[in-house]
């Protein structure tokens, strides 16, 4: 009798056990299945990296995804839960977080299935928060798995572009090209590729790389872009005439703007002077604004300071963004300034020295800077200015024009007229001459 209790008992309790066991399984797997589903839910959300929506559905995958590791911590799926999180938090932005997921799971679980899967958003993560090195290694990693090795390559591809490493834009886009890429993704490639290869002056590459573009591209802005790349090749490289033969057919602001420029090339001032002026007419926004800045470069290189003030400034009042804006107000107000000292009647010497240093410190233009110079040291040789302009010639010739010879003669003018100044014994110490 004792015994069948004993038996009913153990039967009981077994039974007890299978129901315990199969709820806390339930409940278990019921835990994986929500955070799962909120996670599929998010992933739907998302669009070229950017939620459509809020992010409530990636918070309640984290929560449901951790209660899974903090109650299961044994549970086979653990790691699954881990790499959900740290996506969440990845398109959540919270970048530390996620990194912090993805190299805890890196770390304990090498075996698991999300391996090159947690080591590519670890290169994104990176990527996001502008450690390139760091996403370089990840990444590359994350190549070497075939599910990732065009997605990660095209990430790195990126970096390059962004590092300016044309040798390495070269061979990732090598290897892209050797992959089964859709044409969008042949075209960024290509495009990446053909800014390095002119870049690197490599323009027959470049033209290549172009024309194969132009062979896929369908959309009409974009075969116009790259059309108006390989023309700008043509006026790089001297071919005018297959540049005047791109750009003639074509009417649009960005194909005229290019022809103004052919046409200064070419020295027909006039003609160049016409067409910008035609673009300011019907160009419109950044186009017109251009337009204005050519015209005023074109009349400053003539001295029509008046001229190039009022394009300057009209191109500023065009612009639409600060491409052209900034540097236009810039070059109005050094003119003004260069006008003002044209004007001055006392010190003549002092304001002609000064306009010498603004055309070489502020227009970068030389040979202006060294006639006002050579104004100053030879029509007022006994003014406080003659035997700094002297120098200046001197500094200038030598180490800009690197012309050593006349360098010397100017400084034996300057030891010569002036030979106790600062400039003098700076010039000495130039050429090792001991005092």
């Amino acid at each position: 009798m004792h015994k069948g209790l004993n038996n009913n008992l153990i039967d009981s309790i077994r039974l007890l056990s299978i129901i315990i066991l199969s709820t806390i399984s339930c409940a278990y797997f019921n835990t994986f299945y929500n955070a799962q589903s909120y996670y599929h839910k998010t992933r739907q959300l998302v669009t070229n990296d950017t939620l459509k929506v809020d992010s409530d559905y990636f918070d309640k995958t984290i929560e449901k995804a951790t209660s899974l590791i903090v109650k299961y911590p044994n549970s086979r799926w653990v790691d699954d839960a881990l790499f959900m999180m740290g996506v969440s938090y990845y398109f959540k932005g919270d970048y530390p977080r996620a990194l912090e997921k993805f190299d805890y799971l890196l770390l304990n679980y090498p075996e698991t299935g999300f391996y090159d899967d947690a080591l590519y958003y670890k290169g994104l993560t990176y990527f996001k928060q502008n450690n390139l090195s760091k996403a370089v290694i990840a990444l590359k990693e994350a190549a070497e798995s075939k599910a990732y090795k065009k997605n990660a390559g095209i990430i790195l591809l990126y970096i390059y572009k962004r590092e300016k490493n044309y040798e390495a834009i070269n061979e990732q886009a090598r290897q892209l090209l050797e992959l089964g890429l859709s044409k969008k993704e042949k075209n960024d490639v290509l495009e990446i590729l053909g800014e390095a290869q002119f870049n690197q002056k490599e323009y027959t590459k470049a033209l290549d790389t172009y024309n194969k573009m132009l062979e896929i591209t369908k959309a009409k802005t974009k075969k116009d872009s790259l059309k108006l790349k390989i023309a700008r090749i043509y006026l790089q490289v001297g071919k005018y005439d297959i540049c005047k033969k791109l750009l003639e057919p074509e009417h649009s602001p960005p194909f005229r703007l290019l022809l103004g420029d052919l046409n200064l090339k070419l020295n027909n001032k006039e003609k160049a002077e016409e067409i910008y002026h035609k673009v300011t007419k019907e160009g419109g926004g950044n186009f017109s604004a251009q337009a204005y800045y050519k015209l005023a470069r074109l009349y400053e290189e003539t001295d029509s300071i008046d001229k190039a003030i009022a394009y300057y400034d009209s191109s500023l009042n065009k612009s639409v963004t600060d491409e052209y804006a900034l540097e236009a107000k810039k070059k109005a107000d050094i003119l003004r300034k260069i006008k003002e000292l044209q004007g001055k009647t006392e010190d003549p010497a002092g304001a002609k020295f000064h306009l010498a240093e603004i055309y070489f410190t502020e227009l970068n233009d030389i040979n202006r800077a060294l006639k006002f110079y050579r104004t100053v040291t030879e029509d007022y040789p006994g003014s406080k200015w003659a035997s700094k302009a002297l120098y200046a010639r001197f500094w200038i010739t030598k180490n800009i024009v690197k012309n050593d010879s006349a360098a010397g003669i100017l400084a034996d003018e300057l030891f010569k007229k002036y030979p106790d100044t600062e400039y003098a014994i700076s010039a000495r110490k130039i050429l090792g001459i001991e005092q």
